[in-house]
C-alpha cells in the first residue's frame, strides 16, 4: 500500500501537539514524585510497550543502532533531566519555549565542532530568538530568571545534541531498534541516577498516573517512534518547521490545563522564539538533523 504523502507531515504535527501538552501534565505530577523517579517511570513504561514489537520483528539492534542508540540516549537523558528538573522550579509555558530554542542552537553546535558555517541569516535569528527569550522572561515586570529557566536553557543545548545524532543515525538505521536502544538507556541512566540520589519514591495520585500514560505511551511511545519514522521521509526543513508548533501548543496547554498565565509582554516573546525558529529554517541549507525531540 502507498504510503500517502501527507502522512509523515500529519504525525510529525500530532507529535509537535502530544509533546506540547506534556509540559503541564509533567509539571503537575511533580508534585507527587522526584523528577528522576519520573522519567524512569515514564520510560520504563515506552520500553514495556515497544520491546514486544522488538521481540515479534525477530530483529536485533545491530551494532550501528546499538551504538547510535546509546549516543543519542545520552543527550536525551541529560536533555529530559534538565527539562524535569526545571519544571519544578519554573512554568510549563516557559519550559516550552525555551526548549524550542534548541532547533536555533543546532548550527552553532556544528559550529563549534567545526562542521560548519553560519549564514548572516542564522546569527540574526539566533539574535531573535535571544530578544525573545529575554521578553518572554520578562524582567521589567519583575519575573525573575529562575534556577528551572536556567536548567531549562541546558535541556535545550542537550536536544539540539539530540538532533544532531538523530540526522546522522535515523536515516540508516532500523527505526524500531534505534528507539528501543535509546529508551533503554535513558530508563537505565534515570533508575541509576534516582537510586543514587535516594530520590526513587512517589505518592499516588490521579496526576501522576495520567502524566505517566500521556507522556511514556503517548509522547514517548507513539511520539518519538512515529518522528523517528517519519525523519525519513521529511525534509530536515520541514521537519523542524512542523516541530516548531510545539512550543505554541505547550503555552496553550499551560493556560488551558496549569491555569498559567502569560502575559502579552511574555506571549510576544513565545512567538519571537517560534518566529525565529521557523526563520532559521528557512534559511538556505536545511540542518543535517532538524527534528525535535520530546521536548517535553
Amino acid at each position: 500500500m502507498a504510503r500517502r504523502p501527507y502522512l509523515p507531515d500529519l504525525v510529525l504535527l500530532l507529535a509537535a501537539l502530544v509533546w506540547g501538552a506534556t509540559f503541564s501534565v509533567v509539571k503537575q505530577a511533580l508534585d507527587h514524585t522526584t523528577p528522576f523517579t519520573f522519567m524512569t517511570l515514564r520510560f520504563g513504561l515506552a520500553l514495556l510497550v515497544i520491546t514486544p514489537l522488538l521481540i515479534a520483528r525477530g530483529r536485533k539492534p545491530g551494532r550501528r543502532e546499538l551504538w547510535g542508540g546509546i549516543l543519542t540516549g545520552l543527550a536525551l537523558f541529560f536533555g529530559f533531566s534538565f527539562q524535569t528538573w526545571g519544571l519544578v522550579y519554573t512554568t510549563a509555558s516557559r519550559s516550552a519555549f525555551i526548549t524550542g530554542l534548541n532547533v536555533v542552537l543546532v548550527p552553532f553546535l556544528l559550529w563549534g565542532l567545526g562542521q560548519r558555517k553560519i549564514g548572516l541569516r542564522r546569527w540574526l535569528a539566533a539574535a531573535l530568538a535571544t530578544a525573545g527569550l529575554y521578553l518572554l522572561l520578562d524582567p521589567a515586570a519583575g519575573v525573575a530568571v529562575n534556577r528551572g529557566d536556567l536548567l531549562t536553557l541546558l535541556c535545550a543545548v542537550a536536544f539540539a545534541g539530540q538532533i544532531i545524532l538523530l540526522g546522522i543515525y535515523a536515516p540508516n538505521t532500523d527505526t524500531l531498534g534505534y528507539f528501543w536502544v535509546q529508551v533503554v538507556t535513558v530508563t537505565l541512566l534515570a533508575l541509576g541516577a534516582a537510586a543514587g540520589s535516594g530520590a526513587l519514591s512517589l505518592e499516588p495520585a490521579a496526576a501522576l498516573w495520567w502524566g505517566l500514560a500521556i507522556t511514556g505511551l503517548l509522547g514517548t511511545a507513539a511520539a518519538f517512534l512515529g518522528m523517528t519514522w517519519a525523519q525519513r521521509h521529511v525534509s530536515p526543513t520541514r521537519t523542524a518547521l512542523l516541530l516548531a508548533t510545539e512550543p505554541l501548543f505547550g503555552a496553550l496547554f499551560a493556560v488551558w490545563i496549569a491555569g498559567e498565565f502569560l502575559g502579552p509582554i511574555a506571549w510576544l516573546g513565545g512567538l519571537l522564539i517560534v518566529g525565529a525558529v521557523v526563520w532559521s529554517e528557512l534559511s538556505g541549507k536545511a540542518n543535517p538533523a532538524a527534528a525535535d525531540p520530546e521536548s517535553g
